[in-house]
C-alpha cells in the first residue's frame, strides 16, 4: 500500500515544483546580472537637452567611420546605419577545401562553403532623460553574414565592450565639437 501513496506523493511535489506559466514568462522577461552590464556599457548620458545636436553627431561619427546612413527619424530619436565588409577567413577556406579533398579521395562529392560577405548595422537610440536635463544615448551593433551561397550564415549581435567604448568616444569628441562649433 505504501508503494500506490508514493506515486502520487511524487507527482503532487514535482508538480508543486514547477514555475507557473505566469512566472515563466516574468522569469524570461527578467535581465540578468550580465545583461543589465551589457545594457549599461551601450548607453552613456549626455549633458545637454538638445536630442538633435545628438543625433547630428551620431550621425557624422557613422560616415566618419564608414557608415552609410540608411534611416533617420529625429522625432523618434533614431539613426542606423550599415557597412559591408569582406567575411573570408583564410582558416575556414582551407578547412572547407581540405575536407572537401578528404570526402573526394573517399569517393564522396562536396560543395564547399564559407563566409564571404558581411553587413555591420548599428543602431543609434536617444532619448531624454527622464528629468528632461540630458539626453540617454545607446548604441547597439549586429552583423549579417552571407556565405559562398548568398545565405545568411550568421546573424548576430556584436557585444564587445571596446568597440562600444570607441563609438562613445568618438561620439563624445565630435558632441563637444558641435557644441563648441569647432
Amino acid at each position: 500500500m505504501r508503494h500506490h501513496l508514493s506515486a502520487p506523493l511524487v507527482a503532487l511535489v514535482l508538480t508543486g515544483c514547477q514555475l507557473s506559466s505566469v512566472e515563466q514568462q516574468t522569469n524570461a522577461l527578467t535581465l540578468g546580472p550580465q545583461s543589465t552590464a551589457q545594457h549599461q556599457r551601450e548607453m552613456r548620458r549626455y549633458d545637454t537637452r538638445d536630442e538633435n545636436s545628438i543625433l547630428s553627431a551620431s550621425s557624422a561619427v557613422l560616415q566618419d567611420l564608414g557608415f552609410t546612413i540608411e534611416e533617420t527619424n529625429a522625432g523618434g530619436g533614431l539613426v542606423v546605419g550599415a557597412k559591408d565588409r569582406d567575411a573570408v577567413e583564410a582558416g575556414e577556406v582551407a578547412g572547407q577545401i581540405f575536407l572537401a579533398a578528404v570526402i573526394a579521395a573517399m569517393g564522396g562529392k562536396s560543395d564547399p562553403t564559407w563566409d564571404k560577405v558581411q553587413k555591420i548595422r548599428i543602431s543609434i537610440v536617444t532619448k531624454p532623460s527622464s528629468d528632461k536635463s540630458a539626453v540617454i544615448v545607446r548604441v547597439n551593433f549586429q552583423r549579417l553574414v552571407w556565405n559562398t551561397k548568398n545565405q545568411i550564415s550568421r546573424a548576430e549581435t556584436i557585444n564587445d565592450p571596446v568597440i562600444d567604448q570607441q563609438f562613445f568616444d568618438k561620439l563624445s569628441q565630435a558632441v563637444f565639437l558641435e557644441g563648441h562649433q569647432i
